[in-house]
């Protein structure tokens, strides 16, 4: 109670020498303070023990809800500034703990992004107040989430935050869309074309790629056959990977070589043909069935003819060249054309 009862209203300044205490009995009697365009700019929410900025309900120990498109909070300093999170830095609780930071759209921390910084176990008993050895994590915290993305990143286009970038158990790194376990150190997913680049300080660099044609239907007498792919221009052939969807019946369908046209000239990748030809009919004789696998891999390097790879500076198609005899039933096949592509300025 003050000297004026029970409230009290001042008009104007009030000016304090000394210290202050509100609430001094540690009542349940909040203390706000009003701004020009906010009834609680500042709230301390006494029978909760919560202190509000711009928020009447604070929703923990501080809680800041900013107007809209203003910066929440602003750190600022002449000199270097610094955000320490510790937690239970001498484990009195029992328990190894590590201090973390969510982000939600929501205040309820279900599906949040949390920030963990420190190591299971002993490892969190070494804080001496240099956090230049603990490690930076990124996990998912959700109860319907349970596996660890040890550290993601997603980009501007949206979607989920897994399929951009990862770093996941084991250090092994993924990167692309669909990506939610890498397969191996580095593992890369992408759709056809070019998938990733080397270069150094100089203009010249290599890109390495690939293209897929599935369900392609080797026509009989439709040799060579054009499969819709473009090779990149300044490129070279490595591997070319071809998927048996359905054999072919009839007496003989090979294929015999790979060949790209360009200018109307068309070239094979290989100077001569594939040494006996690789059966795509259904023959038990030779275990051609559906799923079988063939890998052409250009390693004569011999597009045009010879020991020399000319790169060409435009596109060219790329076709299958094969034989065929007595086809009833004409074959179905995937393929996928791996490639190096150069910069040369």
């Amino acid at each position: 109670m003050s000297r004026y009862a029970d409230n009290a209203t001042i008009s104007g300044s009030i000016i304090v020498t000394g210290s202050a205490t509100f609430n001094d009995q540690s009542k349940d009697v909040d203390f706000t303070v009003e701004s020009d365009g906010n009834t609680h700019m500042l709230h301390v929410d006494a029978g909760n023990d919560r202190v509000g900025i711009a928020t009447s309900s604070p929703q923990s120990t501080l809680h800041i809800k900013p107007s809209s498109g203003n910066t929440s909070v602003i750190i600022e300093g002449t000199q270097d500034v610094t955000l320490g999170l510790v937690a239970d830095t001498d484990n009195s609780g029992g328990e190894d703990q590590n201090p973390s930071l969510y982000m939600s759209q929501e205040t309820d921390t279900e599906g949040a992004y949390q920030f963990l910084m420190g190591l299971e176990g002993t490892a969190n008993l070494s804080y001496t107040g240099s956090y230049t050895n603990q490690p930076f994590i990124l996990s998912l915290n959700s109860e319907t989430h349970n596996s660890l993305r040890t550290f993601q990143i997603a980009t501007s286009d949206g979607g989920d935050v897994s399929s951009r970038f990862s770093i996941a158990t084991g250090g092994r790194v993924a990167i692309g869309d669909g990506v939610q376990a890498a397969d191996a150190r580095l593992h890369i997913k992408e759709a056809a074309g070019d998938i990733f680049k080397m270069e150094n300080t100089t203009a010249y660099a290599v890109t390495y790629g690939q293209l897929v044609k599935e369900s392609l239907t080797l026509t009989d007498g439709g040799s060579p056959l054009d499969t819709t792919l473009d090779l990149p221009a300044r490129s070279m052939i490595t591997d070319v990977l071809i998927t048996i969807k359905t054999p072919g019946v009839g007496t003989s369908h090979n294929l015999e070589n790979v060949a790209l046209t360009a200018n109307s000239q068309t070239n094979n990748i290989k100077g001569s043909s594939f040494p006996s030809g690789l059966s795509l009919i259904s023959n038990p004789g030779q275990g051609v069935a559906a799923g079988t696998q063939y890998v052409l891999g250009n390693t004569d390097q011999s597009f045009p003819a010879g020991r020399a790879t000319m790169l060409l500076p435009s596109v060219a198609d790329i076709k299958l060249v094969y034989s065929d005899d007595g086809i009833s039933t004409e074959p179905i096949v995937d393929v996928v054309v791996f490639y190096k592509k150069f910069s040369t300025t």
